[in-house]
Formats: structure tokens, C-alpha cells, sequence
């Protein structure tokens, strides 16, 4: 090989990757928690981009279907004023949309949740006095219970010590947490004005972003990276679709369930499964809990009853309705659903198994593409 300019370049670029791998495996952890931190940093703007993308689904039925009387189409830098008050509107009813929904649903479930506490509060004597019989009861029978308890030693000094020990780390506990929490709020906000300007100037952002590509690699890259994020998109959109079309039968088949089996609250723990079924697989585990609570506190025997049951649901669910529904809807097999959630879930949490099965039905769709393109060029595609 010749070496001249163009060739010199070429190899010194290899070389300089494969130094700059070379010492990202030396460091693994460090290079793996510098990305952590880097998603942690950009992460109002990731959630605002989901946001965005959700909203864009409302947002497209509203501004087909909004007509506004009394503004003429006069334009306003290359857009008409009546274009930018319908899209201002749309999204507008798009967000109301969203919280309308999440409110109806709270409606139904947070008031189970009072009567609960109050259920919990009135019995809360009855509780005591039990415990006082109960504990009289064996000490008459088993007077060597009574001895026991007679002869247990507590070292007040101990005691308080742990008990400031205690009360500090609940103090640094919920500092955290509130600070947490403030982080949170913030970040929400930030995503929520993110994800309202991406909406209010999708056409030009990207028409920019079409431009930055295409000036920057030739024209058939360029046309596979646009290609690539079509994909994408299409694929999200139909993950969500599968998700939501999963959460209504898992939700559905919880509160048929639950009614048929005499379990109190059907129809807010249905509504509440509903909502943790766009959590992939341990959704149902979620709402399980949180059901067992309410359950519990009215008729123990049923809560015993309703976690069989959940735990059954759960295993349907997640070996049958989610990879069939939701791996269907995205063309993407049964058993990847399961290989995409299982290593999201270990590398990023829940994030990681919502995200993780529209990325891999993307890599799947490409490199199916791929294969078959060449399996045409050896003239073999006949033959699997």
C-alpha cells in the first residue's frame, strides 16, 4: 500500500481509536460512570424529547382537526398566524389531554387509598387490645414466656444512643430525599418547556437537523442515517401503541379477575395495573403491592388471595400477552422482547427495559435488512 497524505491520515486515525478503546477497557468503570453521569446531566432534555414524542401523537389529531375563526393566514417568517395558533392550541389540548387522563385515573385510585388509612386508624385500637390479650394469654399459659421477659436487661444508655443514631440517619434520609425531590421537580419542568419549544418548531428543527447531516456526510450515508431515524420514530410510536394496547387487556383482565374471585377494589387496582403495565414485566409486581395494601387492610384472606392470583397474572403477562402484543406491534420476535428488557433493565433500571425494546427492535430491523440484502446479492435468498 502506497503511503501517501489521504492513506497517512487513515492509519493515524486507527491508531488514535484504537489507543482511545485501549485505555476506555483499562478504565472500564470510570469511562461507565462517566457516562452515567453525562445521561444524568442530559436527562430533563431526554425526558423532554419522550415527552415531546407523546404529545406529538395528540397534538397531530388536534391541529388536523382545529379550525380558528378570525385569523387571517398572514405570514410570519415563512409561517401563517393562523398555523402558529392552531399548533399553540394543539398542543395546549394535548397536554390537557394527558393530565385529564392521569387525573381520572388518580380519581379512581387515590380515595381507595384514604379508606384504607382510615381503616387503618379505626382498627388500629382493636389491633392493641388483641396484642394486650394475647400477650397476657402466654404468659398465663407459659409462665416461662413471663420469666423471660422478667429476666431481659435494656441498657437505657445503649438505647438512647441508637436511637440518636437512628434519629440522625432518618434526618439525613430525608434531607436527601427533599433534595431529591426539588432535583426532580426542576428537572420535570426543565423537560416539559423542552419538549413544548420542540413541538412549537419541529418542521425547523428538522429541516436544520437534515441540513447538519447532509453537510457533513455525502448524500447516500446521509439518506441511510435519515432512514435509520424513521425507523426509529415508527418504531417508537408502535412500541407505544403495544404498550398502551397491553395495558388495557392486563388491566382489564386484573379487574375481571379480581370481581369474579370476590376480591375487593377491582376496579381501582385494575385502573392502577393499567397504569405500571407501560413498566415492562415487573409492572404487575408493582401493582400487586400496592393492591395487597389496600386488600389487607379490609380482608386479609382476600389479600392472600389476590397475590396468587396477581403472581399468576404476572407470569401470563410476561411469557404471553407482553412479548406477543407488544413484540408484534414493534416486528420484533418474542424471545428479543425478552433479551431487550432483561439487559435494559440491568444497565439502566426501568428507564433502561422502557427504552431498551425499541432500540433493539431498530437494531433488529437493520440488521434483517442487511442480512436479506445479501443474502439477494449471493442469489440465496430462496433458500432459508
Amino acid at each position: 500500500m502506497k503511503l501517501d497524505k489521504e492513506n497517512t491520515k487513515q492509519i493515524l486515525k486507527i491508531v488514535v481509536i484504537a489507543i482511545i478503546l485501549f485505555m476506555a477497557l483499562l478504565n472500564i468503570q470510570t469511562v461507565w460512570n462517566g457516562i452515567k453521569y453525562f445521561l444524568d446531566i442530559i436527562s430533563p432534555f431526554i425526558w423532554g424529547l419522550a415527552i415531546a414524542f407523546v404529545l406529538n401523537i395528540f397534538m397531530t389529531i388536534y391541529e388536523k382537526d382545529i379550525t380558528i375563526k378570525g385569523t387571517k393566514n398572514k405570514k410570519i417568517k415563512g409561517k401563517s398566524k393562523n398555523s402558529k395558533a392552531k399548533r399553540g392550541l394543539s398542543i395546549f389540548l394535548a397536554i390537557v389531554t394527558i393530565i385529564a387522563v392521569i387525573t381520572l385515573i388518580l380519581i379512581l385510585i387515590i380515595p381507595q387509598f384514604f379508606e384504607v388509612i382510615k381503616n387503618l386508624i379505626s382498627n388500629i385500637p382493636n389491633f392493641l387490645e388483641d396484642t394486650k390479650n394475647f400477650a397476657i394469654d402466654m404468659t398465663i399459659r407459659f409462665p416461662e414466656v413471663n420469666n423471660f421477659i422478667q429476666s431481659i436487661q435494656i441498657d437505657t444508655d445503649m438505647l438512647k444512643e441508637n436511637l440518636m443514631d437512628i434519629s440522625k440517619d432518618v434526618l439525613d434520609i430525608t434531607i436527601a430525599q427533599a433534595s431529591n425531590l426539588i432535583s426532580t421537580i426542576f428537572n420535570f419542568i426543565v423537560a416539559i418547556v423542552f419538549a413544548v419549544y420542540i413541538l412549537a418548531n419541529k418542521e425547523s428543527l428538522k429541516l436544520q437537523a437534515k441540513k447538519f447531516i447532509y453537510a457533513r456526510i455525502d448524500k447516500e450515508k446521509a439518506d441511510y442515517v435519515l432512514k435509520v431515524c424513521r425507523l426509529a420514530r415508527d418504531s417508537f410510536r408502535s412500541f407505544l401503541t403495544g404498550q398502551a394496547k397491553e395495558a388495557i387487556i392486563l388491566g382489564s383482565l386484573c379487574a375481571i379477575g379480581m370481581f369474579v374471585l370476590g376480591i375487593p377494589y377491582a376496579g381501582p387496582i385494575g385502573a392502577l395495573t393499567a397504569i405500571t403495565a407501560f413498566i415492562p414485566i415487573v409492572g404487575a409486581f408493582i401493582s400487586g403491592f400496592i393492591g395487597a395494601v389496600l386488600i389487607v387492610a379490609v380482608e386479609p384472606i382476600k389479600a392472600f388471595i389476590f397475590i396468587i392470583f396477581i403472581i399468576v397474572l404476572q407470569q401470563v403477562e410476561g411469557n404471553l400477552i407482553y412479548p406477543h402484543v407488544v413484540g408484534k406491534n414493534i416486528g420484533l420476535p418474542s424471545i428479543w422482547v425478552l433479551v431487550a428488557i432483561t439487559i435494559g433493565g440491568s444497565l439502566f433500571g426501568i428507564m433502561g427495559m422502557i427504552v431498551g425494546l425499541p432500540v433493539v427492535s431498530i437494531i433488529y430491523a437493520i440488521v434483517s435488512e442487511d442480512t436479506n440484502k445479501k443474502l439477494k446479492e449471493k442469489n440465496l435468498e430462496n433458500e432459508f
